[in-house]
C-alpha cells in the first residue's frame, strides 16, 4: 500500500510538469523516487538533473479506537481488527548540477505548485486512487528548522540540496486474512 500511495503522488507530479513545462523540454520525468545517496554515501551519476522523491520516514497514526470490528456475515460475525494507519514523509531534492540549478530550482517550485494546488487526493480529482485501493491522501508541507535539517541531512549522509519536506497520510494497511468467526448470542441465562 505504501509503494502505491507513492506511486500515485509520482505520477500525478510528473504529469502536473508535463503539462506545465516549458517548450523543448524532454518528455523524461523530471521527478523519480531514489534514495539521495548509495550506501558507500556517494551520488549516482544517472539521478543527476532530477528532483529526487525519497522517502525519509514512516509514521504510525493513532485514529482513535483499536477495537475490533465485528461484521455481521450470514447467521454470525466476523471479528477483525482495525486497519493500521501511517504516514509518509517525503523529501523532494533538487539533484541539478551546478550549472543547472536554477533550472532544477524551478522543477522544485513545480513540485511546491502542485501541492499547493493539490494538497488532499480523493477518488473523484484522481481516479488512480480506486485502482490502487486508496480512498484519499493528505498532503502538507513540513516546515523543518535549522537545527532539524542539518540532522535530516547528516542521517541521509549526504550534503545539503534544496529541498522540500511532505507528510502525506493517512495511508491505512489491512488485511483480510486472518478473521475470526464469532457466532451471535442466542440466549442469556442469569442464575
Amino acid at each position: 500500500m505504501l509503494d502505491r500511495c507513492l506511486n500515485v503522488i509520482l505520477t500525478e507530479i510528473n504529469s502536473y510538469i508535463h503539462t506545465k513545462g516549458k517548450e523543448g523540454d524532454s518528455s523524461d520525468d523530471k521527478v523519480i523516487v531514489a534514495d539521495l545517496a548509495s550506501q558507500e554515501g556517494v551520488g549516482d551519476s544517472t539521478r543527476e538533473n532530477k528532483i529526487i522523491m525519497s522517502l525519509v520516514n514512516i509514521s504510525k497514526e493513532e485514529l482513535g479506537s483499536n477495537a475490533k470490528q465485528y461484521i455481521p456475515q450470514g447467521n454470525g460475525y466476523i471479528a477483525k481488527n482495525p486497519p493500521l494507519t501511517f504516514s509518509l514523509y517525503i523529501l523532494f531534492s533538487n539533484y541539478f548540477k551546478s550549472r543547472q540549478l536554477l533550472e532544477g530550482l524551478g522543477y522544485l517550485s513545480m513540485v511546491i505548485a502542485f501541492f499547493q494546488s493539490k494538497n488532499h487526493f480523493t477518488v473523484q480529482n484522481t481516479p488512480s486512487l480506486q485502482e490502487n485501493e486508496l480512498d484519499n491522501i493528505s498532503v502538507e508541507l513540513i516546515e523543518l528548522s535549522a537545527q532539524e535539517k542539518s540532522s535530516l541531512w547528516g542521517y541521509l549522509g549526504v550534503k545539503y540540496l534544496p529541498s522540500v519536506l511532505y507528510k502525506v497520510g493517512i495511508i491505512p494497511i489491512e488485511d483480510d486474512m486472518f478473521v475470526k468467526e464469532v457466532s451471535t448470542v442466542e440466549d442469556i441465562i442469569i442464575q
